[in-house]
């Protein structure tokens, strides 16, 4: 027996037509029965439009159906929250247990540059300088004076009745004592004039009402650390808009990525990072790297100068991701913001000297000299110390994570300062790198022996100057 397609009765195969329903075809009883025309083909659904099919399969056209698409995925795509935009924002480097922990301790990392940069912007530095400055000038006049007579008066009383002896003794003594006079009153008129102009405006708040007093010098402190607190937060907001638009950082191309970024791995995997900042491209050919708070820059003269080798990029990769981990640019948006009074005002001095000459640009320098004392020799010295104690540091995450070879291929190659320092205040106080002498002699592995010439240190060649005929006539 068999059973008929239309009706699904039982019917006899060698009969023409179905009994029941007139059908003319049968099918064998063992055959399973084809129900794709009563029921719809079940299609997994795509969860992204650019996951579709392209067409439908050769195989079979007439039981291909197209994919259904949700419509969740058709929908706009969800919105994201202020909360996850500033997560992403602030997203702090592992081994903080929240954003005020990490935020914290980058801006206490370096406390001399911080001291620094309390004392010149809200404790009269600036003032004190002034006072000093004036001290020093007229503790000298008098100085000198008061020095003069004194010694004229001692030659007198010494060789009386003895005219050559006198004359000469007296003329010595007027200038020695002059000359003696006119530093010690220097330095008493400096010292003097400093200590009062520093503690002269607390002593007159104290004086009029102690509790007064108390309370503007701890308001000092308030209103520097939140001008700290929200110029870091501007900082590390705006960090990828300022690299970009000031420094002329890009995105790595395809093959830079191939290059660079299985090496920033590595090196997070040997330091313990579980991850790691934006990675950036700068084209300019200085040979150099940066780290910021949430980027790090590798310049591409940095890599011409190495001709791309793994072990020397990978030593500076793990300076700068040690530098990341440990807040260093926190540290150093947080002093700038507390100096940021001062900053400013150092800035727009600086500026309108590059462009005025003459009596213009003396008159302002003898208006501004006090900002620019304070600035560059008492926050710029303490802030650069601090910040010299850090490359030391980020050199030893460098060896620790194994690549102490590359760090000192580096460090050799380039034996003048990463400064570009012009004189001897620059290169031994403002200078925020040490000396790359004394950073090799910190990264050297015990017991071995690294004698001078450096091996990786480049032969200087000899310079070749050509004459002519008429030069040597």
């Amino acid at each position: 027996m068999g059973i008929c397609v239309r009706c699904g009765n039982q019917r006899d195969p060698a009969s023409q037509s179905c009994p029941h329903c007139g059908a003319g075809s049968a099918q064998p009883q063992h055959q399973p029965v084809q129900q794709h025309q009563h029921q719809p083909v079940q299609q997994t659904p795509v969860q992204a439009p650019f996951l579709e099919t392209a067409g439908p399969p050769t195989s079979s056209p007439e039981s291909w159906s197209p994919p259904v698409v949700s419509a969740q995925v058709a929908g706009p795509a969800p919105r994201t929250s202020v909360g996850t935009k500033l997560r992403k924002v602030f997203t702090r480097p592992p081994g903080y247990q929240s954003v005020f922990v990490w935020l914290v301790t980058g801006m206490l990392r370096n406390p001399r540059g911080l001291i620094g940069a309390l004392l010149a912007s809200w404790f009269n530095l600036p003032i004190a300088v002034l006072l000093g400055g004036l001290g020093m000038v007229l503790g000298g006049i008098g100085g000198y004076v008061g020095g003069a007579f004194t010694g004229q008066d001692q030659a007198s009383s010494w060789a009386q009745n003895i005219p050559l002896l006198e004359s000469v003794l007296g003329s010595a003594l007027l200038q020695g004592g002059g000359i003696v006079g006119m530093l010690l009153g220097i330095a008493a008129g400096a010292i003097g004039g400093f200590v009062l102009g520093l503690l002269l405006p607390w002593f007159m708040l104290a004086a009029a009402s102690p509790v007064e007093g108390l309370g503007r010098f701890l308001a000092q402190f308030l209103v520097a650390a939140l001008c700290g607190f929200l110029y870091t937060i501007y900082g590390i907001a705006t960090e990828g808009w300022h690299i970009r638009v000031f420094e002329g950082a890009r995105e790595p191309s395809r093959r830079e990525r191939a290059l660079i970024e299985p090496i920033v791995a590595d090196c997070a995997r040997r330091l313990g990072l579980t991850s790691t900042p934006k990675l950036l491209i700068s084209d300019d050919r200085t040979p150099n790297a940066m780290a910021y708070s949430r980027h790090i820059i590798i310049y591409r003269g940095f890599m011409d100068a190495f001709e791309y080798e793994t072990e020397p990029l990978a030593g500076v990769i793990c300076h700068e991701l040690t530098h990341w981990r440990n807040a260093d640019c926190v540290s150093n948006y947080f002093i700038r913001g507390v100096a940021l009074p001062l900053y400013l005002a150092y800035s727009v001095c600086a500026f309108l000297l590059q462009i005025t000459r003459g009596t213009i640009a003396f008159a302002l320098w003898l208006a501004f000299w006090p900002i620019m004392v304070s600035i560059r020799y008492v926050v710029m010295p303490l802030q650069s110390a601090g910040i010299r104690a850090a490359e030391y540091r980020a050199d030893q995450g460098a060896v620790y994570a194994g690549y102490r070879d590359g760090l000192r291929t580096v460090l050799a190659r380039f034996r003048d300062s990463f400064d570009g320092a012009r004189n001897g205040w620059d290169m031994s106080i403002l200078a925020t790198h040490p000396a790359p002498e004394l950073r090799l002699e910190r990264v050297e592995e015990p017991g071995v022996d690294y004698p001078l010439p450096d091996a990786e240190n480049p032969d200087i060649p000899t310079p070749v100057i050509i004459t002519g005929s008429l030069a040597r006539d």
